[in-house]
């Protein structure tokens, strides 16, 4: 069954990059795409990716801030190198290659394999609650839905549910996370018996909130120079707020869409609708299109430092011959 949806989601993802490729394609056919290659653009491109590579270190560090809650030896140094090498792998079909690869190498660096399983499952819990936080907040407040019509009425009521949801959400997923270590040990009859220490205090759970709803802000502010950039002369660009929350939004369904590769297709398709009233046809695309290029680079270049790192720290590891 899983493999079915996994297939079904890279057809999806296909389907809607196809779709995404037709459309751009209408929709430069007849323009003129040289300004794209000014120097403001291209240096708000390079600012952009450099924005979105400080998302990699960051996870990273509230990576080792949950390992180390969880007592395990953890380093930045030591870490940071495997989320850098390990995150690449999530352009493969399927979306699982990167956690498999880092979990292997964490296992190699001395971590208990239920600490680095949770630790990944908290990572994931805790960004999906942030970018759904971000991308309600953002878009209940500065979307053309609920900013200009009928349902303005409603956005502080929208916007204060919503928030009640996640404080909810953050506070009931330590105790949890905490049961199902327990169940998952087998220790339910027992109840002398120790799990393993696979909970967080609050204090580092809302760390750790707080650095995942970081990272969506330093994208969004990328695109929002990006933005400013391609807009032509006399026509405003989205604010920063807003290009966060849509940018949020469109991660969130490609990355529960099972089998798209690092969400192709179906991010720039939903990315593309948001922006449909707020940027003229040809520079959303243009804005779609510097995105994917920007995290594409940003992904290479952290590959490759992490890469570099590993060996270096693989040659200070290794006994001399």
């Amino acid at each position: 069954m899983k493999q079915v949806w996994r297939t079904a989601g890279l057809l999806l993802g296909m389907l809607t990059g196809v779709y995404f490729l037709v459309h751009a394609r209408r929709t430069l056919a007849s323009s003129d795409l040289s300004g794209l290659l000014n120097v403001n653009v291209l240096a708000s491109t390079v600012c952009l990716a450099a924005l979105y590579a400080l998302a990699i270190p960051a996870t990273a560090l509230a990576w080792v801030w949950m390992l180390r809650s969880m007592k395990q030896p953890a380093s930045l140094c030591r870490m940071l190198p495997i989320l850098a090498t390990t995150q690449f792998a999530k352009y493969l079909p399927g979306n699982v290659a990167q956690h498999i690869g880092r979990i292997a190498l964490a296992r190699g660096a001395g971590l208990d394999l239920p600490a680095v399983l949770f630790s990944i499952s908290w990572e994931m819990l805790l960004t999906v609650v942030a970018c759904t936080h971000v991308s309600a907040l953002t878009l209940f407040w500065t979307g053309p839905v609920l900013a200009h019509g009928h349902l303005a009425a409603y956005r502080a009521p929208l916007l204060l549910g919503v928030t009640l949801a996640v404080a909810a959400a953050l506070l009931l997923a330590p105790p949890l996370v905490s049961r199902l270590a327990l169940l998952r040990a087998g220790v339910r009859s027992d109840p002398t018996a120790v799990p393993p220490r696979v909970g967080l205090a609050p204090s580092t759970v809302l760390g750790c909130y707080a650095i995942y709803v970081t990272n969506f802000f330093l994208i969004g502010g990328g695109l929002w120079l990006v933005s400013h950039a391609i807009a032509a002369e006399g026509t405003p660009a989205p604010g920063v707020i807003f290009l966060t929350g849509a940018f949020a939004s469109s991660w969130i369904l490609g990355f529960v869409t099972p089998g798209a590769p690092a969400g192709l297709g179906i991010r720039e398709t939903v990315l593309a609708a948001l922006l449909a009233g707020s940027l003229p046809p040809t520079q959303a695309v243009a804005l779609i299109v510097a995105l994917r290029v920007a995290t594409t680079i940003g992904d290479l270049a952290v590959f490759i430092a992490g890469s570099l790192a590993m060996r270096q720290l693989h040659n200070l590891t290794s006994p001399p011959a």
